[in-house]
């Protein structure tokens, strides 16, 4: 189970002098995952009292740094070692102020949340530079999918993999019915919390609208190379207007703020990053959310999941580009260089046409062709299903 996974991730961080930063989007389970971890402490033996779990978003007794760590203090008194969970500690001033104090000051592990973790590495680097770890949440991987829904596991699997396509990997989804009707409420009503209280209260966003409408051209345009100008225009249809400042700071706190991860092109002959980056979903079924459940390209959708499962397998992803060849990602992973192209679900472009850049690659680069049925292909390239991509190893 996906739970398991982080926190034996989290537990090979435990005692390494460092902070513990735990990201992801609102509902992938960070909050749920702390308190597993304080579970696992005291069942290890930590005294209940030397495991101290904090949620902002559920208290409001501390006004600033100084509040914080006056309670943190008190309770810590005598303790020879003591765990700090802090989930959401963003929502307090200053917090950081009070971590590099403990964290310097007093013998304890500190692990803390929050969705942005530009925002929380940023004001931890100038205190505690080196001092942290990073573990970042992404939503159900498909073998995660299936494995909370046991009672549907024997039907069809391209049914499930057709559900998961439409209703992403939240773990929401676990729990609620498969009502399409209720789904959208719970779905749409997490999308309009993370919105609202991650993004536009938290960092003051003086035109939500124009926030929403950004959002919403990257959803109908995932996978395609995003250039400000057409953002613009999008938003100008609406009869909105933004300023290319103003909405490249909103396309960098969208990024940052766990809603779509910024995929950047790269020029393998020339070995430098290119202007024209791609934008995907943290979540298909967000992406859904964001165009009110119209009918979204079933490639682009395809790619988006192949994309975050090669993220959530480790690999540092890209776009990569031979001259005009260009093919949908180049992951690196421990030395191994892996290139994958997505055939469409229908195109009038040729095979070998979208398979061009393969043939342009090293020999070390393995190759691989990924389409919702396998097909014959030649030339060293590997050819699979999505759905065995998604549940195996390459």
């Amino acid at each position: 189970m996906v739970t398991t996974n982080y926190l034996e991730k989290l537990l090979k961080l435990r005692d390494n002098f460092s902070i513990k930063v735990i990201t992801g989007f609102r509902g992938t389970g960070k909050s749920f995952l702390l308190k597993k971890l304080a579970e696992k402490l005291i069942s290890d033996g930590v005294a209940e009292e030397a495991v101290i779990f904090v949620d902002f978003e559920k208290t409001d007794n501390f006004a600033d740094y100084r509040q914080l760590y006056e309670h943190i203090n008190d309770r810590i008194a005598g303790l020879e070692t003591a765990y700090l969970l802090f989930d959401e500690i963003e929502n307090v001033d200053g917090w950081e102020k009070a971590v590099n104090a403990f964290f310097l000051g007093a013998s304890v592990e500190i692990y803390i949340t929050g969705a942005n973790e530009k925002s929380l590495v940023d004001k931890l680097a100038p205190l505690l530079p080196d001092n942290y770890d990073v573990l970042r949440l992404y939503t159900m991987s498909f073998a995660d999918y299936l494995e909370v829904r046991p009672a549907n596991r024997s039907s069809n699997i391209s049914n499930h993999f057709n559900d998961y396509l439409e209703l992403g990997g939240l773990p929401l989804v676990s729990v609620s019915m498969k009502n399409f009707r209720v789904f959208r409420q719970l779905l749409s009503g997490m999308f309009y919390e993370t919105l609202f209280k991650d993004v536009v209260v938290k960092y003051s966003v003086r035109s939500p609208e124009v926030f929403y409408l950004a959002l919403n051209f990257l959803a109908k345009n995932i996978g395609k190379t995003v250039k400000s100008k057409d953002v613009i225009n999008y938003i100008n249809s609406k009869n909105m207007s933004v300023t290319l400042a103003t909405l490249e700071n909103y396309l960098k706190l969208i990024v940052e703020s766990n809603f779509f991860v910024k995929i950047p092109r790269y020029d393998v002959n020339k070995g430098i990053y290119i202007a024209g980056e791609q934008y995907y979903c943290v979540d298909t079924g967000i992406a859904n959310a964001l165009t009110n459940f119209e009918n979204l390209d079933e490639t682009a959708i395809v790619k988006n999941v192949v994309c975050l499962e090669l993220m959530r397998r480790g690999y540092g992803v890209c776009c990569p580009k031979i001259g005009t060849a260009a093919a949908d990602f180049l992951a690196v992973l421990n030395g191994r260089s892996v290139c994958i192209q997505v055939l469409p679900s229908s195109s009038e472009i040729p095979l070998s046409k979208l398979l061009k850049i393969m043939y342009k690659l090293p020999d070390n680069v393995e190759k691989f062709l990924i389409s919702i049925e396998p097909i014959k292909t030649n030339y060293g390239i590997r050819s699979m299903s999505v759905v065995d991509f998604l549940l195996n190893e390459i």
